[in-house]
């Protein structure tokens, strides 16, 4: 085969075994096919969301959302709020300002299809302070080569809740990227030659969002103040990906919590460590607050909670001290010697394009789609022009 189908087997081979050590931990099976219940109450006016899924097999964790649901958030003061199915296993209602106040707790009820009834406890909404700072330091990242670092950015965040605040919290960052491709859609081939004029561009650049998976939670109680500095968020490189090659944005949320809502989420940041992702979607056998009423041996995964809430955007570009030296996964090669006979249909369209030296030149998808590398070509509202 040509060079092209060896470099996506390759790529294919180094996704699926290289760079990152699989995370296997000894989970027993008994924590599969469980209700999963994860959402929480703000205090900022707006949706408040509720996922309902089911767990799934530790090896292979996946979203498995459960539809169909009646799922209702009561307060302490008499409320009764439905939320309603907006996407598959995920719920939500519009709550005003005034039902969402500090010192006011809060309960979730979920009825399964099944007719079973799954009840959180009540959760006490706590008072946060503004978030205070968010800032970089680059530092040398540790590679799998002994001796080589990378230079990266390593995010810190300053806690100040001097005053009547919460002792607990925990910090959510989503971060977004826009990244290029190097080609226009202007030549291809199905068969039979094609050109696109003027070169179609509108899959050149793309954006990635997505939230850092690991989890990061503090307590002061032990402190002699409520003050915390340098709390350390993510590291990001300039290998690795390419969030760094054009902008970068990172949304900083601060969540206070109950004592409650803290011991859950710091026993799922010692469970994961470092490793991340697994449990964004697929919460382990920790004790959460959530009971099933119809059958009280099945456990209820996941935890109900309520938060108040401070976030800011921050966005950076050209970082000084940061080596760039990331792959974008577009390969270009010549035309091989049996021309354009080496092709099956099935590999159909063809790209390419000539280059300043005026030779034909192919290129694989990654060139000119910048969606295969899990992109959308949306720009997000909040992007600077």
């Amino acid at each position: 085969m040509h060079q092209i189908n060896r470099f996506a087997s390759l790529f294919i081979l180094l996704m699926l075994f290289g760079c990152i050590k699989p995370y296997n931990p000894h989970i027993d099976a008994s924590v599969e096919n469980k209700y999963v219940v994860s959402g929480r109450i703000t205090d900022v006016e707006g949706w408040q969301e509720v996922e309902v899924s089911l767990s799934s097999p530790i090896g292979s964790p996946s979203f498995l959302p459960v539809s169909g649901c009646q799922v209702t958030v009561l307060d302490d003061k008499g409320h009764v709020f439905s939320l309603e199915e907006y996407t598959p296993g995920l719920y939500r209602v519009w709550m005003g300002q005034q039902y969402l106040t500090h010192g006011t707790s809060y309960q979730v009820q979920v009825t399964t299809p099944e007719g079973e009834e799954l009840v959180s406890g009540f959760d006490t909404m706590p008072n946060g302070p503004p978030l205070d700072s968010v800032y970089y330091a680059i530092v040398d990242v540790p590679t799998s080569n002994p001796g080589f670092f990378l230079k990266g950015m390593q995010f810190y965040v300053n806690l100040n809740a001097v005053g009547d605040y919460s002792q607990y919290y925990k910090w959510d960052v989503v971060e977004t990227w826009e990244y290029h491709t190097p080609h226009p859609l202007e030549y291809y081939y199905d068969g039979a030659h094609h050109q696109v004029i003027p070169p179609d561009s509108s899959k050149m650049v793309c954006w990635i969002t997505g939230l850092v998976k690991n989890v990061f939670t503090v307590s002061t109680k032990n402190l002699t103040q409520n003050i915390y500095n340098k709390y350390p968020l993510q590291v990001v490189d300039g290998r690795h990906s390419s969030r760094l090659g054009i902008l970068y944005s990172i949304l900083v949320r601060q969540l206070a919590l109950s004592e409650g809502a803290y011991n859950y989420w710091e026993q799922l940041r010692i469970n994961s460590n470092e490793q991340g992702g697994l449990y964004e979607k697929q919460p382990l056998a920790i004790k959460g607050n959530l009971i099933n009423r119809s059958n009280p041996e099945r456990d209820v995964l996941g935890y109900f909670y309520a938060t108040s809430e401070s976030s800011r955007r921050y966005f950076y570009k050209d970082v000084k001290g940061i080596d760039l030296d990331f792959t974008n996964y577009c390969c270009e090669e010549s035309l091989g010697k049996f021309g354009w006979k080496e092709f099956f249909k099935w590999e159909y369209p063809i790209y390419y394009y000539y280059n300043e030296l005026g030779l034909l030149r192919i290129l694989n998808g990654y060139c000119i789609d910048c969606r295969l590398q899990g992109g959308t070509t949306v720009k997000p509202e909040f992007w600077p022009e």
